[in-house]
């Protein structure tokens, strides 16, 4: 007997489940909480202890079992508390690829309290730059590529006491003199080999890391993640890999943990995503495997040659790399699971999963964001093969409403502003502690969309991502959604270009695949097939180059016009 996602949810959680709730209030409002550990990113580190001998990371040729792990972690945390003075509620900046030092440095924080600002590895040293400036690190974390890029005098304005220099034993790291760099390794080896972690009391309330938001509409705004929030995101996806057996007869109600697994990574792990897929799998005992950056032709290899059984990434990873699958012959039966997220996962990604991989694969998407420490909405199997322009239900201890203009919530079915509560979402942003996103415990996302009437969520569009042609109101998601389905295309963005008579008309750009033809009058009379006349893009430019997008995948329009050849798109149109 196969329990349905509601029975077992309700079993899970009951008092004497395995994730039992209870009633915590934050900054004046009642919220469901998961009352069990781990309740802190300490206890969650201290847990993965059990795991030992299993494999925790592999990078390259680099393999890290669980108990290198841990005295890897214990070592950095003592360097940082006794050699560097890092103590409870410091600011540790962090700036690197995905090495595996970003996973120790991660965990050595949460073991001292000090709270960890990873900012983006693919900005340049201006951007940089300020956001150090921003959040003033005591000491920063660095690979070679990003020490490089930073001026000693813009660290030393920051209040950066320290550089420590991951894979940097080399000039570059001190080729301008900089007397503070020390390097990572050496500050390691100088700890010794201590047997258990410095001694810290850490709350669920106290700071964890503060995340830089993608910024796809303005300056990056540092979320602040309490442990709290951590512990109620891991907690949720534990929840939702728990295997329920019934009870029968003659045997008792059986919960089962997740069997140890291998997922790739692919998001960065400077994405709420990548952090999140971080601990919930060392909390797990799982490997993960690691890429420097994102290479299709690679991770097909990695699923082989490491039987890999899940990986997850923004929809365009995931086409890529459903792209180099049907080009090789390599082994790839362990593969299990092929999540997406990041922004909407494509109807055309989900049919090519089911076309390759059959029932082999359980394709998997959700909807979170770094102001919601990761996913709060997700979508089991079934629902997902219904309804595969979904994102989900509500995780347990989640609330989500749809806003109206005034505020109030809508009816089943209007589209309004989507709206979240709960543990999981951040009280505020570092550096703007009067923001208007956050009003009476609810996190107002900026994103549209609609609950229908079995009470999934359905995404159609940003709150400024609507044109407003002639008075009639077009989601660009909707637009791209429809653009997406040309078997030719890889990618599409609509959005608004000056008219005088219409205030403004939609036109859009597409990326097409190696060795199309295909015509912007041809694809907009597959637009007219599946769209209202009103919403065909009056324009549309055909590129071969990849869309501008953030580290989490979000296309970044106004990006576009500068990085591609289109700027004709967005020239006014008289009447």
């Amino acid at each position: 007997m196969t329990l349905d996602e509601t029975t077992r949810l309700r079993l899970l959680t009951a008092p004497d489940g395995a994730f039992p709730l209870t009633e915590i209030a934050v900054d004046g409002v009642r919220l469901e909480m998961f009352d069990r550990d781990p309740r802190t990113m300490r206890d969650a580190f201290l847990a993965t202890r059990e795991h030992r001998n299993r494999t925790a990371v592999v990078y390259g040729e680099e393999r890290w079992t669980y108990e290198d792990q841990w005295q890897e972690v214990v070592a950095l945390a003592h360097a940082l508390r006794d050699e560097l003075g890092v103590r409870k509620g410091d600011r540790v900046g962090l700036a690197m690829r995905n090495y595996p030092e970003f996973i120790f440095t991660f965990w050595a924080t949460q073991l001292l309290g000090a709270v960890l600002v990873p900012y983006n590895g693919w900005l340049r040293t201006r951007e940089l730059a300020d956001l150090i400036a921003g959040s003033g690190p005591v000491v920063l974390v660095a690979d070679r590529e990003r020490v490089a890029l930073l001026a000693e005098e813009d660290l030393a304005a920051a209040g950066v006491r320290t550089v420590i220099g991951v894979r940097a034993e080399d000039a570059t790291a001190t080729e301008r003199g900089r007397n503070a760099v020390i390097f990572y390794a050496d500050l390691v080896r100088r700890a010794g080999h201590p047997a258990e972690p410095p001694a810290e009391e850490v709350r669920p309330e106290d700071p964890a890391t503060i995340l830089y938001t993608s910024g796809t509409t303005g300056k990056p705004k540092g979320a602040l993640h309490r442990h709290r929030n951590h512990s109620a995101s891991l907690l949720n996806k534990l929840i939702r890999a728990m295997r329920v057996v019934p009870a029968t007869a003659t045997e008792p109600l059986q919960v089962l943990p997740p069997a140890p697994s291998t997922k790739l990574m692919t998001f960065p792990m400077f994405h709420i995503a990548g952090m999140n897929t971080l601990y919930t799998a060392a909390y797990s005992g799982h490997t993960l495997v690691l890429m420097y950056k994102w290479n299709a032709e690679l991770a097909v290899e990695l699923v082989e040659r490491e039987a890999a059984n899940e990986i997850a990434g923004p929809p365009f990873v995931i086409q890529t790399f459903l792209d180099a699958v049907a080009t090789t012959e390599r082994d790839l039966n362990s593969l299990r699971i092929i999540g997406m997220g990041g922004s909407a996962a494509s109807l055309q990604v989900v049919d090519a999963i089911r076309e390759r991989f059959g029932d082999q694969i359980t394709p998997r998407t959700g909807y979170g964001l770094t102001e919601t420490t990761s996913g709060v909405l997700s979508i089991p199997a079934g629902d997902f093969a219904r309804h595969p322009d979904s994102v989900g239900r509500p995780l347990p201890t989640v609330q989500v409403a749809i806003l109206g203009e005034d505020g109030r919530s809508l009816a089943t079915g209007e589209v309004g502003e989507i709206a979240i509560c709960g543990p999981q979402v951040v009280s505020g942003y570092f550096d703007l502690p009067d923001a208007e996103d956050f009003r009476d415990g609810w996190f107002h996302t900026g994103d549209l969309g609609r609950i229908d009437e079995e009470g999934l969520v359905y995404i159609t569009g940003r709150l400024k991502d609507v044109v407003i042609r002639g008075g009639e109101n077009i989601y660009c998601a909707e637009v791209e959604a429809a653009l997406n389905a040309h078997p030719d295309l890889l990618e599409a963005a609509a959005f608004g270009a000056p008219h005088a008579a219409l205030g403004e008309e939609l036109v859009a750009v597409a990326r097409v695949r190696s060795g199309s033809n295909l015509e912007p009058e041809e694809l907009r009379t597959f637009a007219a097939e599946r769209l209202a006349a009103f919403k065909v893009p009056a324009r549309i430019a055909i590129v071969d180059a990849e869309l501008p997008r953030t580290p989490s995948g979000k296309i970044v329009k106004r990006d576009i016009a500068t990085t591609l050849d289109v700027a004709d798109l967005l020239n006014p149109v008289d009447a």
